[in-house]
């Protein structure tokens, strides 16, 4: 039995859910962006406008300048600037979807999208989006500069990045993860 299922929310497309209760800290399922064709923005660009049956706005960052249209459960994952779940990055492409806490069966699983935006880091940011989380969290935008966000936030999620990252940004880091 798998622990999720997708299905449509009343206002934000397809979601996925927990089918069983999943406690705090356990792994949900794994993704590996290496087994999708790779493209480079002008590529993505292309091959969605020629081929109407792929879903640009599920596309992933996979590294080196490249995406992937991604076919997996965490492409589906809402936002929230208050989530049930956290990606654990063991490279830009390779990551564990694991919960930030207990979670019922039935509910929505999310994650907050700044916090695996690895391509937007650092004043690269091309996307800002309108916030429709709900949550009493709610930033009301989200974008993916991990170093606009405050430093508490990061505290949290840093330990989540992949190595590469935490490696190529340490001289930004204002803090050190205890993990």
């Amino acid at each position: 039995m798998t622990n999720y299922i997708l299905k449509k929310t009343s206002d934000k497309g397809t979601g996925v859910f927990a089918t069983r209760d999943i406690r705090k800290n356990e792994l949900i399922f794994q993704v590996n962006l290496n087994k999708f064709i790779k493209y480079t923005p002008e590529q993505l660009e292309q091959a969605v406008r020629e081929n109407p049956e792929l879903n640009g706005d599920h596309s992933n960052y996979a590294g080196w300048g490249k995406y992937v249209i991604e076919e997996t459960p965490a492409a589906y994952m809402n936002h929230s600037c208050d989530p049930n779940c956290y990606f654990k990055m063991k490279s830009i492409s390779v990551y564990s979807v694991y919960s930030l806490r207990n979670i019922k069966r039935g509910e929505e699983l999310t994650h907050d999208y700044t916090a695996c935006s690895i391509d937007q880091f650092d004043g690269n940011e091309t996307w800002v989006l309108d916030c429709n989380c709900g949550s009493e969290n709610c930033r009301g935008k989200v974008t993916g500069d991990f170093f606009k966000m405050p430093k508490q936030w990061q505290v949290k999620y840093y330990q989540y990045l992949p190595p590469s990252i935490r490696r190529k940004y340490r001289n930004k880091f204002k803090f050190r993860s205890k993990n």
